[in-house]
């Protein structure tokens, strides 16, 4: 499956992704592929690390109650996503804007720029040191 990624922002409790699938309708296996490989490492290096505390800590929080019947025993991300389908240039940097001020909505940092899990310092400083970017041409 292919996209371009347009934009990204990585918050403590969620992520934003702004993507052009190719095709349109991957949408969904593109994002259920992702939950599964990154749920799998960051579950994995959880595991491999008991000697921090913060690690069994997350390991407990993550774990599934035993009344789920299912192969996973800890689970990372919400089953859902909330896929919103962007078809005008302005509808896209829009989304963009919202997506690199939510960590200044929280609280978390005083602009965009200081937040640096996020597509910001792509389109404002060229820096794509941190994950590499798509331009739309």
């Amino acid at each position: 499956m292919k996209f371009l990624l347009l934009g990204w922002v990585l918050m403590p409790d969620h992520f934003h992704l702004l993507l052009k699938p190719q095709p349109a309708e991957t949408t969904p296996l593109i994002l259920k592929g992702l939950k599964e490989k990154t749920a799998t490492q960051i579950i994995k290096t959880l595991h491999e690390n008991p000697e921090h505390p913060w690690c069994r800590k997350m390991l407990a929080r993550l774990r599934l109650p035993p009344t789920v019947h299912d192969e996973s025993h800890h689970r990372l991300w919400q089953r859902r996503f909330y896929p919103y389908n962007v078809y005008s240039e302005k509808k896209r940097l829009e989304k963009l804007n919202y997506m690199h001020n939510n960590p200044v909505k929280r609280g978390l940092v005083s602009s965009p720029g200081d937040w640096l899990l996020s597509s910001w310092r792509f389109y404002f400083l060229q820096d794509a040191s941190i994950l590499r970017m798509d331009r739309l041409e």
